[in-house]
C-alpha cells in the first residue's frame, strides 16, 4: 500500500543498479512509454489523490494533493496541509514532471538511459515500470505508468546512493476517456529560451548549466517584477526567482534560517525544497523537487554577494510567483 511506502525513512543497503536491458529496444520501449504517459497527463481528464513525500536532512515532509484535470483548461491541485489551491498548466514548470514537455524528455534522454523494467500495480491500477539509469549503472528514477493509458501513477527519485528521496503516487484515481488522435497533440511545455539573448545584451548573466546536469530550458523577464529562470536534468525542476529589493525577514514566518559557507539562507519544510536569500540588492528564491545534495550545489554556485555584481537591477513585484510554484514535485 503506498501509505506503508513513501511514509518514513527510505532504507537502502546500497545503491540501486537496474539490470542491463537486453538490447536497444528496451530502452526505446521505456523512453515511447514515458513520453505516452506523458502526453496522456496533459490531455486526458482525470482527477484523484495523490501522496508526496520528500526525505531531507530536516526530516520527512508531506503533502496531500487533491488533482482534477481538465484537457483544455488545466490541472486543479489543491494541496494539504497548507490549503493552497491553484490552477496549472500540467506540462509547464508550475505541473512538475508528472507530465513532462518534450523538452524535459529530451534532457531526460541526454542524462540518463531510459529501461522497461517491469510491471506493477497502483491504486489497484495495473502499471508498467520504467526505470532512468544513470551512466554508472544505478538507477535515478523509477515511473510506473497507467497500462490503461492514463497518467504516470507513481514517481520516485533516488540518490546516488540508492535511497529515495522523493515519492509520489495517485492513491486513487479516476480517469476520463482517451482523446481521439485525430490530430497532433500539442506540447505547451516547449524550451522558452527566447529572452535569453536579449537579456545578454542588457547585461544580465546568469549560468547555462547548474551542477548535477541541470540544463537551463526556460528564461521569463516580467518587467516590473521578476526574473524566472527554469533548470531541469530531465527527472526534477530547480526553479530560481530573482528580484530586486531586500529580504524582510519578519515575513518570513514559517522558514527557519541556516548558515551555509558563510552566507544565511532561509529554509521551508516542505514536500518540496524551498529557499530564499538575499545577495548584492536582488532576492533570490528557489523551489526544487531535486535530492537535497543536487539542490545544495545549484544554490552553491548561484550568487551569494554583499554587493550588486552578476545581476542587473530588477523590477519590483512578484505577484505571480506562486503561479509557478510547483505543488507537488
Amino acid at each position: 500500500m503506498l501509505l506503508g511506502l513513501v511514509v518514513g525513512s527510505p532504507v537502502s543497503a546500497g545503491p540501486a543498479h537496474a539490470a542491463p536491458p537486453e538490447d536497444a529496444e528496451s530502452e526505446d520501449t521505456g523512453l515511447r512509454l514515458l513520453r505516452e504517459a506523458a502526453v496522456a497527463g496533459r490531455t486526458r481528464g482525470y482527477s484523484g489523490t495523490q501522496y508526496v513525500t520528500t526525505w531531507g536532512r530536516s526530516g520527512t515532509s508531506s503533502s496531500v494533493l487533491e488533482v482534477r484535470n481538465v484537457p483544455g483548461e488545466g490541472m486543479t491541485v489543491h494541496a494539504q496541509p497548507s490549503g493552497l489551491v491553484q490552477l496549472v498548466d500540467p506540462g509547464s514548470p508550475a505541473g512538475g514532471m508528472w507530465a513532462p514537455s518534450e523538452v524535459m524528455l529530451a534532457v531526460l534522454a541526454r542524462n540518463y538511459r531510459v529501461v522497461t523494467a517491469g510491471e506493477g500495480r497502483v491504486c489497484g491500477r495495473r502499471a508498467r515500470l520504467v526505470n532512468a539509469v544513470r551512466a554508472d549503472g544505478t538507477v535515478a528514477a523509477r515511473y510506473w505508468l497507467d497500462e490503461a493509458g492514463g497518467p504516470v501513477l507513481r514517481r520516485e527519485l533516488l540518490d546516488g546512493r540508492g535511497r529515495v528521496v522523493h515519492a509520489g503516487a495517485f492513491i486513487d484515481l479516476a480517469l476520463g476517456p482517451a482523446r481521439r488522435a485525430s490530430a497532433p497533440v500539442p506540447d505547451p511545455g516547449g524550451s522558452d529560451l527566447g529572452e535569453l539573448s536579449g537579456l545578454r545584451v542588457l547585461g544580465r548573466r546568469f549560468p547555462e548549466s547548474l551542477p548535477g546536469s541541470l540544463e537551463l530550458f526556460a528564461v521569463h523577464d516580467t518587467s516590473p517584477g521578476y526574473l524566472y529562470l527554469g533548470y531541469s536534468d530531465g527527472l526534477s525542476v530547480v526553479s530560481v526567482f530573482v528580484q530586486s529589493g531586500m529580504l524582510d525577514e519578519e515575513y518570513l514566518r514559517g522558514w527557519h534560517a541556516e548558515l551555509r559557507n558563510g552566507h544565511t539562507i532561509w529554509i521551508r519544510d516542505s514536500a518540496e525544497q524551498e529557499m530564499i536569500w538575499a545577495s548584492g540588492g536582488h532576492v533570490y528564491t528557489v523551489f526544487a523537487d531535486a535530492p537535497a545534495d543536487t539542490v545544495d550545489a545549484a544554490v552553491a554556485v548561484l550568487p551569494h554577494e554583499p554587493a550588486p555584481g552578476l545581476w542587473a537591477r530588477l523590477g519590483r513585484g512578484a505577484s505571480r510567483l506562486l503561479s509557478w510554484v510547483n505543488p507537488f514535485g
